[in-house]
């Protein structure tokens, strides 16, 4: 028996350690799967680490029936600093032939979508990012949940050096 939780224990910090190494993970779910303009998403993230690249990442779950392509949210970033940088972007839920990209499962489709890739964080801090709906209508129906992922690299920051 010892000898089996010693195998599950050893495979699950095996499997661990595979994974997404995330300094941030929230999920939030909206009521009546409906996300509107008053329902801002707000993310405080604390970067300790600048020497590694970081990924950004918003997932989205959404019922089958949802009425749109695209999604149309504006990200606001509040560096350590307090300037201010903001982002729309059109998140892409289905191809041209309506069919959803991601997974579906039941009532539920799954979708993540990178929004920023090898970022880098220049300075230590706490970085804010502000995310809401876009779209021009008030009311969204059909968004189940939102989440937000920063997801640390195992690459580093290339030296300046190496950007000449």
């Amino acid at each position: 028996m010892k000898i089996v939780f010693a195998l599950c224990l050893g495979l699950s910090f095996l499997l661990s350690a595979c994974g997404p190494n995330y300094v941030y993970n929230h999920k939030t779910s909206f009521d009546n799967a409906t996300w509107t303009y008053q329902a801002v998403q707000q993310h405080a993230v604390e970067i300790k680490d600048v020497a590694h690249l970081y990924n950004l990442v918003i997932g989205l779950k959404h019922s089958p029936e949802f009425a749109y392509q695209n999604l149309y949210v504006k990200i606001k970033t509040i560096f350590p600093d307090q300037q201010t940088r903001e982002q729309v972007l059109s998140l892409n839920l289905a191809g041209g032939n309506g069919e959803w990209y991601g997974s579906c499962s039941g009532q539920t489709c799954s979708i993540e979508i990178p929004i920023q890739q090898n970022a880098i964080f220049e300075k230590a801090g706490k970085y804010q990012f502000i995310i809401e709906q876009y779209m021009r209508t008030e009311k969204i129906e059909g968004v189940k949940a939102l989440s937000f992922k920063v997801e640390k690299t195992n690459q580093v920051v290339p030296s300046k050096k190496e950007n000449k």
